[in-house]
């Protein structure tokens, strides 16, 4: 009788979230580039880690919780559950379409905003402890990136080759590093001495 009802329950959850899916979509449109199959992301592995985290203590509390309860079973699975929703918050946090002519930055926080490749500045890429942040500078703005988002690499040498072009440049004369996720010149004229490792 438990594994019905967990049956159902698994059932219910992926109704409700397709139902809530196909709601957002009526009501907030997407832009032409999210229609793209072009996109970064964080790493796969927090949303992953986001829906175990989520799913396995909620069915703990609602099925193997002993009847009279348990205090420090309940404070771990509602802990944990609250790390899967942060890490699902993280993974949808940011994402970038790209298409020919421009990209989509897209934050849970800051909304949308289309920029086109030739209005890159330049790039500044740092090596951390937790791998490799990198700066693209788009007009007055900064977009944050790290090494670990998925489709990182083919977004920037997407972008490099499309500025190129859009400019005018050669794409032999600006020095890259692929390695290091570094494509563009530094916007201050000067490399960054990261560069070179």
């Amino acid at each position: 009788m438990k594994y019905v009802l967990l049956l159902g329950f698994c059932a219910v959850i992926f109704l409700i979230c397709f139902l809530v899916d196909k709601m957002i979509q009526k009501l907030f449109p997407k832009h032409e580039l999210e229609k793209s199959k072009t996109v970064v992301r964080p790493p796969r592995k927090s949303a992953v880690f986001g829906v175990l985290l989520l799913v396995f203590p909620l069915m703990a509390l609602l099925f193997w919780m002993p009847e009279e309860g348990d205090t420090l079973l309940t404070i771990c699975c509602v802990g944990a559950m609250l790390m899967g929703a942060f890490l699902l918050v993280t993974y949808f946090s940011v994402s970038i379409y790209y298409g020919e002519d421009g990209f989509l930055y897209k934050t849970l926080r800051g909304g949308k905003k289309e920029y086109r490749y030739k209005d890159i500045r330049g790039q500044r890429s740092v090596m951390t402890r937790g791998g490799i942040n990198t700066i693209l500078f788009i007009g007055k703005d900064e977009i944050n990136l790290y090494s670990a988002m998925q489709n990182l690499n083919p977004f920037l040498k997407h972008a490099f080759f499309r500025w190129c072009e859009a400019n005018g440049i050669d794409p032999d004369s600006i020095e890259n590093n692929p390695r290091m996720f570094t494509w563009f010149p530094d916007p201050d004229g000067a490399q960054s001495g990261q560069d070179e490792m």
